[in-house]
């Protein structure tokens, strides 16, 4: 019977020690938390009453790279931090907001610890318009989706639109085979059409149609223009399809057939 009093008592002790650490490491990480919360926010307020007596505050920005993005997309992400300490402005916060621009593709933040926010913005460059769903699309180089566009803003773009799924995944091939055959220079293209997510056909502006080659739609390319030095302005103006993708053989489509 004394046995087993005395190991109960041990175990009650045990017990109440492991309460009491457990109790100590509860307190003790409360006042660490209290005391750092303090300390920062007692910190702030010293750095806050040091840029204010001495002027280190947030007054003037410096912004560069728009092109796409109005001023005052900016001026409206920075005016609630005007007069805060230079060296409490919030940059991952300020850098976060503005990205919100479907056009930013890189932000660049720094201060000169005085009282100005220098901010280089790397927008994302055009390369084309997608028409997908009634709509149309700026995509960059990469065929990625930067902005939606308005039919009434198209008139306005030197872009060219590109209709077919996928078509600005695969667009900035099409577009430097036109750029190196001087074609943009020559034609005026309406649109081109990415068929069946393999070939390509050119839709100039006046109903005709140039059905490309699916392995060297460059070649295709320069067999039309070959074709269209050979041809009398007549001919020319009655012809609506060339069909290039025989690149040993081109078939031409005249309007009465």
């Amino acid at each position: 019977m004394n046995n087993i009093n005395r190991r109960r008592y041990v175990l009650s002790f045990r017990s109440f020690t492991y309460f009491c650490i457990f109790l100590f490491l509860i307190i003790f990480s409360f006042l660490i938390y209290f005391y750092k919360n303090n300390l920062i926010e007692t910190s702030k307020n010293i750095i806050h009453n040091f840029s204010e007596n001495f002027q280190y505050q947030f007054t003037k920005f410096d912004i560069s790279g728009l092109e796409k993005i109005e001023l005052k997309f900016v001026e409206d992400k920075l005016k609630n931090y005007i007069g805060s300490s230079i060296f409490l402005l919030p940059l991952d916060q300020i850098n976060n907001s503005i990205k919100d621009n479907n056009w930013v593709k890189e932000i660049y933040l720094n201060t000169n610890y005085k009282d100005t926010l220098f901010i280089r913005i790397e927008e994302y460059k055009p390369k084309g318009i997608y028409f997908f769903n009634e709509k149309y699309f700026v995509f960059d180089e990469n065929g990625k989706i930067i902005d939606q566009i308005y039919i009434s803003d198209i008139t306005n773009q030197s872009l060219l639109i590109f209709k077919g799924n996928s078509s600005n995944l695969k667009a900035n091939s099409i577009i430097n085979i036109l750029k190196n055959n001087d074609f943009k220079k020559k034609y005026k293209i309406e649109n081109l059409e990415f068929v069946n997510k393999r070939r390509w056909d050119i839709n100039l502006y006046g109903d005709v149609k140039l059905l490309l080659s699916e392995e060297s739609p460059n070649k295709s390319i320069q067999n039309f223009i070959k074709i269209q030095n050979k041809l009398s302005e007549t001919d020319i103006n009655n012809i609506k399809t060339y069909d290039l993708r025989n690149l040993k053989k081109t078939i031409l489509i005249n309007l009465n057939d």
